[in-house]
């Protein structure tokens, strides 16, 4: 009889043990994703703003001067063989296909309108731009500004 206290006694002590240990584990999981996206955001300062908005400034600018490589070089693109989607730059081809593009739209004028920072690698900046024409036409573009290795790099959104 003793024996049969003893093992039930382990049993339930284990059966605790695991239910506790289960419940912390997802309290643990839940509760570290929005800190950590809150850690990235807390440590950004008015520096990261004005890079990120120096970087969109000096690309429309290459832009509206017709210096579309120039502005196509500045370009890079999440390796999405890379774990950590390290920014890349565009390959010679993408960089012909970003410059056709943009002499298909000659910008006249352009503004920032929006700015979110989410992490280092998931961001958004909104800028409208004026098309140079006989006619007024505004567009909108997405860049998705990167922060690696200390510094900004700009990408387009897809």
């Amino acid at each position: 009889m003793k024996r049969y206290n003893i093992v039930a006694i382990v049993a339930i002590c284990l059966l605790c043990l695991l239910s506790c240990t289960d419940r912390k584990g997802k309290q643990t999981e839940t509760a570290t994703i929005p800190t950590e996206l809150k850690s990235f955001t807390d440590g950004l300062v008015k520096e990261d703003t004005l890079a990120v908005q120096k970087l969109v400034n000096d690309y429309m600018t290459y832009v509206q001067n017709g210096e579309y490589a120039e502005a196509a070089a500045m370009l890079y693109k999440p390796d999405s063989t890379d774990i950590w989607n390290e920014p890349i730059p565009l390959s010679n081809e993408e960089m012909e296909k970003v410059i056709e593009t943009l002499k298909l739209f000659p910008v006249q004028s352009h503004e920032i309108k929006d700015i979110k920072f989410k992490t280092a690698i998931e961001n958004e900046v909104k800028c409208t731009f004026t098309i140079k024409g006989s006619q007024s036409i505004s567009s909108s573009i997405s860049f998705k500004p990167m922060n690696y290795l200390g510094g900004w790099r700009l990408c387009l959104s897809e």
